[in-house]
């Protein structure tokens, strides 16, 4: 069984990889990625110039994390999406789409580490105290206090003016 300390640490770990791979795909691998669609025999889209061509799909895959898009590319160089045609490219948007849609299990990965670790941080923290705790340490503090006045009383020796 682990501690709570270390299962925290843990799911901070977790939480860092999984931010690592939800982060946007920087251009440079959005441009990777389109090639290795073109190299597997891949058609673009024909509605797109060729000038304009990365530069819309980085528009549209700007935000949409890396390990979304590199899960769609995968399932598209296999022909694993019935929607999409084989042998031709998604548009820009259908692209990011499916991306988003690859990457949605990483995000609730993500949310449940952190629900988790929050749980386990207000679990970590020990309730207030009640009314009725705090009204008993003090009812134990004035006993210990009044028993410690009577031993101290009984324990001083007489003054020795006061026997003669």
């Amino acid at each position: 069984m682990t501690t709570l300390p270390a299962r925290l640490s843990s799911l901070s770990e977790e939480i860092g990889r999984l931010a690592d791979r939800l982060r946007p795909a920087p251009p440079e691998r959005v441009a990777e990625c389109l090639d290795a669609l073109k190299r597997g025999g891949m058609v673009a889209p024909a509605g797109i110039a060729p000038a304009d061509f990365l530069r819309e799909y980085v528009l549209a895959l700007s935000n949409v994390p890396a390990c979304g898009l590199m899960a769609a590319i995968v399932k598209l160089k296999r022909g694993e999406y019935a929607a999409v045609r084989p042998g031709f490219m998604p548009v820009p948007a259908e692209l990011a789409a499916l991306a988003r849609q690859e990457a949605r299990g990483a995000r609730e990965d993500m949310a449940r580490a952190r629900a988790t670790a929050e749980t386990l941080r207000a679990l970590s923290k020990p309730p207030p105290p009640s009314p009725e705790s705090k009204a008993r340490v003090r009812a134990l503090h004035a006993r210990f206090r009044a028993q410690v006045s009577a031993d101290r009383a009984e324990a001083t020796p007489p003054s020795a003016g006061q026997g003669q």
